[in-house]
């Protein structure tokens, strides 16, 4: 026996469904929203644990120290154990102080290394386009638990880094994990970043 609709029921129905439809993409998270929230602060700093997992390795390298950005395009990051380096981005600037030594480069002359760098210093200040210049990527989650995996361009690059993985929540980067084409992986976990 068919039981009679009226035609209410159906007008309930497509609100809910319309309610549905119009709610769903406050949930998620783009990349516009994303690089907004990022680039709102003028500066950051924070710390980080990094463990490095090689196979040529019984046990995970471990580092730690600090990270600081200053808007528009200075980044830092000082380890200070097991052993001290600065590594400084400044625009183009690449500079890295260890063992007593500094060694300058021109990110624009050397492609690979401005890959490894876009990804921190692209996600920190909110510039897309420094993602996109280096990277395909897929955006995943919400703006309070966000995931950004990352895969190279370049074909060179990708004989050295497979994918890169960021996560975080709001404005702030969790963590950064380089998988390497070799199987090993760094792991970088940034403790919540003082913002002004």
């Amino acid at each position: 026996m068919q039981v009679p609709v009226s035609s209410r029921f159906f007008r309930r129905v497509a609100l809910l469904a319309a309610g549905f439809a119009l709610s769903a993409p406050a949930w998620a998270l783009d990349m516009g929203q994303l690089m907004q929230n990022m680039g709102q602060y003028k500066e950051r700093t924070g710390r980080f644990v990094e463990t490095k997992h090689m196979k040529v390795l019984d046990k995970p390298l471990r580092s730690t120290g600090e990270v600081r950005y200053v808007a528009p395009q200075l980044f830092e990051k000082k380890t200070v154990e097991p052993t001290a380096e600065l590594l400084r981005v400044d625009g183009d600037a690449l500079r890295v102080e260890r063992g007593g030594k500094t060694y300058n480069v021109r990110l624009s002359s050397q492609p690979q290394a401005a890959a490894f760098v876009d990804v921190i210093v692209g996600l920190l200040t909110g510039d897309a386009g420094k993602l996109e210049r280096s990277y395909d990527y897929e955006l995943k989650g919400t703006a309070k638990k966000w995931t950004l995996a990352m895969v190279p361009k370049d074909v060179k690059m990708k004989s050295i880094i497979s994918k890169v993985v960021a996560s975080g929540d709001r404005e702030q980067v969790r963590t950064i994990e380089y998988q390497q084409a070799d199987g090993d992986r760094s792991v970088m976990v940034i403790e919540p970043l003082d913002k002004r």
